[in-house]
């Protein structure tokens, strides 16, 4: 039999209703732009941040120490480098035209970590420097600047001839603490390796062949790393107390002979003998000794620093949120999927059972049942097909640049590649087609198993029942004629009624959870830094302070700029969770009652105050979340001499950003071992006072060793929501648009298959209006069910992805605001109210002689 005629009514389907073919299509893109795009994301950011590591070479491992790096250490260096590049140099970190910018000067690279020139060209003479790119707003090409601490340096005079990319500080906000103006540093500035003029090197960059083929995010790559960091470690550790000894012995040696020249000056004096040139001597002898002595004194023991990449804030946070959108990959697409299926489903199957009499005539003339499935197949793979097509694009090329750009805003990571792969592309056609095609066949099969004479005859209607809600009397007697026709419906078309409340539930749980963590990321550093953290910046001092030191600070402690300060014991320690380590604060005043006057002690689900007692500790919630601690748990910490101590958890405290471990003094003295003495101070400044200007000063005294910003760690916090909230944005924009897509098409393919009942009431003296409601009020009393239980399904998403976006060193702000339930209503609600518009324009033009058609 000839088969153009099954051809032509297969197109013809396409173009005789392009409201459901639109709506089956667009809902097949959505998915498909946000399964690909969300999952290429992830590996494409890996992969641009692969490539742009390849090209600068960038050092997996980098070397320093408080006393440079002598002989002994670039022997130990290169016996550790062997099959690797190894690259010396120098740094300095000094204050620009004795102002409040800092900047880390380092010697050009040749090899490995080398800097991208973003505008002019890299220095080629020795009074020649290039600066960071993020600094072009303070300093143009051809200026000359003045750097205030030149000790190592030629010269202090440099003529800026280009800006930078520098491949080793990619965050743009936090770059790293310094010893000079406000105590963090500005930027990033290169100069020639001949610039400088020290004895020893300041800097040792290693980079394996062995690691640069291998994935740096992967863990066989961190395997190397940490293997190689650990025996370096240990090769430099013996260095460092060979080096502590000869520092000792020469000392020794230099006291003996300053002890021989002063007994040989006093000889010479008893023997009336001319002694002026000899005591000039002595006094040079006498202030050597003395600075040798000093500057052991303030640089003391001697350390080295052995750092892998992810020193790099940018690096860490990069890989960190290059992971995050992964998580949010296995639970976006899979409702997004299952919303579509949902829908297909109903769309296909409402279609085939429109199109039952014409299957019934094409089976009477004698086709196959392949052959009456064409059109069903034809037009749900056309419809499948082009949908993926669409979002495909989108979903390679599109979402995955969106999101890089979102998290990569404070970082200086930049050239971003796409990644093009064939399993997503078939996985996604696979799901489309199984949601489309697949859906048509099974009905396919049910409807083809009755007999052609049965085809032939109108699907006889669903038999009416009685309904639960006819039992309550009451309510059921009050309700009017419509009402109950209106609800008799919904419960009859019980397969309509499910995919309707699922498919509006699906979108307004994505709706929900996208507004619940845009407001639990909103106001976090607000709620850290203005109700939490009321100090303005912890000052930690120099070991060992000179009485002219101590006297500066003492003077600028007592100025008119600070409000209050509070004496503590400060310490930083490192801990490992989850194989990351983690930076923890130890915090312990010198009075604790005073301490929450500087930091806002409370439980945050209760808001009770808490109170330092001699019980125990009081840490962070995300540090109590992560270590799974309770009140009456201990604590395990190493402390920096290697000591374990086990310190019983009396409170947990708010805290959104870093994780703190407070006590008084009597339980660190009893569980430290050690009597507590203050290195450090919290310092609450007056409002009209700037944080930096303050800061600069403070640093300029000699006194301080470190400063820690409350300015710059909010600017931290914000770059990093403001990353997530573009993310949550898009995120939200896709829910809307499914929601959009899904109401468009249920709404559709109710209209297009309601359209002889439509008629009928036209008939029967409905009008416009009243015809509309009697079909749409169906629609939004499932929309609103579809609401309520969507917000089930937001509160579990929200819950799930707060629990686990948040980096390891940051809390988000847990639970639902009301707003958020009532967005999440408004939204598909006005979407249905916009459709009631449409609906009522097609009411309006039915033609009501189709009501008088037979279809006997």
């Amino acid at each position: 039999m000839s088969k153009k005629i099954l051809w032509k009514d297969a197109i013809n389907s396409l173009t005789n209703s392009w409201g459901r073919f639109i709506g089956i299509m667009l809902l097949m893109a959505v998915s498909a732009f946000a399964f690909i795009g969300l999952k290429m994301a992830g590996p494409d950011m890996r992969n641009t941040a692969q490539s742009y590591y390849q090209n600068v070479n960038l050092a997996d491992l980098t070397v320093s120490s408080n006393y440079g790096l002598d002989k002994n250490d670039l022997q130990t260096l290169r016996n550790h480098a062997k099959n690797s590049t190894l690259d010396l140099g120098y740094l300095q970190d000094t204050s620009v035209n004795n102002s409040k910018t800092s900047l880390r000067l380092l010697s050009e690279t040749k090899n490995i970590s080398t800097n991208q020139v973003v505008s002019g060209k890299l220095p080629n003479k020795n009074n020649q420097i290039a600066i960071s790119y993020l600094l072009k707003n303070k300093y143009r090409l051809g200026e000359w600047i003045k750097l205030d601490d030149h000790n190592n340096l030629k010269t202090n005079r440099f003529k800026v001839v280009g800006f930078i990319r520098p491949s080793e500080y990619t965050d743009k906000s936090n770059i790293g603490q310094t010893t000079v103006g406000t105590g963090q540093l500005s930027g990033i500035a290169v100069v020639k390796k001949s610039a400088f003029n020290s004895s020893n090197y300041s800097i040792a960059r290693i980079r394996f062949d062995k690691t640069k083929n291998l994935d740096p995010y992967s863990s066989a790559y961190q395997r190397i790393i940490d293997d190689k960091k650990k025996k370096l470690i240990k090769a430099l550790d013996r260095n460092g107390r060979t080096k502590k000894i000869e520092l000792d012995k020469n000392l020794v040696s230099a006291q003996k002979q300053l002890n021989q020249a002063r007994q040989q000056v006093q000889l010479a004096e008893v023997n009336g003998l001319n002694v002026v040139e000899q005591k000039a001597q002595l006094e040079k002898q006498e202030s050597k000794l003395s600075k040798q002595k000093w500057q052991i004194k303030q640089l003391g023991n001697v350390s080295y620093y052995v750092n892998d990449r992810k020193n790099d804030p940018g690096y860490d946070t990069y890989q960190s949120n290059s992971e995050k959108i992964e998580l949010i990959t296995d639970i976006f697409p899979v409702f997004l999927f299952a919303v579509a299926a949902l829908v297909s489903f109903s769309t296909m199957t409402r279609f085939i059972d429109e199109e039952r009499q014409n299957i019934g005539v094409l089976r009477a003339l004698g086709y196959s049942k392949l052959d009456t499935s064409l059109k069903f197949i034809v037009y749900s793979l056309t419809a499948a097909l082009t949908g993926v097509l669409i979002g495909a694009i989108g979903g390679y090329w599109l979402l995955p640049r969106i999101i890089f750009n979102s998290y990569t805003a404070n970082l200086t990571l930049t050239n971003f590649q796409t990644l093009f792969s064939w399993k997503y592309l078939f996985l996604t056609i696979l799901i489309e087609v199984l949601c489309t095609t697949g859906a048509a066949l099974i009905q396919l099969f049910l409807v083809l198993r009755a007999k052609t004479s049965e085809l032939l005859l109108p699907k006889p209607p669903k038999n009416g029942s009685r309904i639960f809600l006819e039992r309550i009397k009451p309510l059921w007697q009050n309700l009017s004629f419509n009402y109950k026709v209106t609800l008799r419906n919904i419960f009859r078309y019980k397969v309509k009624m499910i995919m309707t409340i699922l498919g509006i539930a699906g979108c307004t749980g994505l709706l929900m959870m996208g507004f619940g963590i845009r407001d639990s990321l909103a106001g976090i550093s607000q709620k850290q830094y203005g109700e939490l953290i009321k100090y303005d910046l912890v000052a930690v001092d120099k070991n060992d302070l000179s009485k002219s030191q101590s006297r500066k600070l003492k003077q600028k402690l007592g100025s008119k700029q600070i409000n209050k300060y509070l004496p503590v014991h400060f310490e930083n320690i490192t801990k490992k969770i989850d194989g990351t380590k983690q930076n923890i604060s130890i915090i312990v005043p010198k009075k604790d009652q005073n301490i929450n006057d500087y930091i806002n002690l409370r439980n945050r689900q209760s808001g009770q105050k808490i109170n330092l007692n001699n019980h125990g500790v009081v840490i962070s919630e995300k540090l109590a979340n992560l270590l799974h601690l309770k009140p009456g748990d201990k604590l395990i910490l190493k402390l920096n001499n290697g000591k374990k101590v086990k310190l019983p958890i009396s409170r947990i405290c708010e805290m959104y950003m870093g994780h703190y471990v407070l006590m008084n003094s009597n339980v660190y003295e009893r569980y430290f071992d050690q009597k507590m003495n203050t290195n450090a101070q919290l310092i609450e400044l007056k409002s009209d006072v700037q944080t930096d200007d303050f800061a600069n000063s403070l640093m300029k005294t000699g006194a301080v060793n470190a400063i820690n910003l409350n300015t710059s760690n909010k600017q931290i916090i914000d770059s990093l929501i403001q990353s997530m909230d573009k993310v949550m944005f898009l995120l939200i924009g896709l829910a809307v648009l499914l929601a959009i897509v899904v109401i468009f098409t249920l709404t559709t393919t109710n209209l297009e298959e309601r359209m002889r009942e439509i008629s009928t009431l036209k008939v029967l003296g409905f009008y416009n209006k009243e015809a509309s409601l009697y079909i749409y009020r169906e629609t939004i009393i499932l929309s609103i069910l579809g609401i309520l239980f969507g917000f089930l399904i937001g509160n579990w998403l929200h819950s799930f992805i707060i629990d686990n976006l948040a980096p390891m060193n940051a809390m988000f702000r847990p639970g639902i605001l009301f707003s958020n339930y009532l967005l999440s209503a408004i939204i598909p609600l006005a979407i249905t109210a916009i459709m009631a518009i449409f609906v009522s324009r097609e009411i309006k033009e039915v033609n009501m002689l189709e009501a008088l058609k037979s279809v006997d």
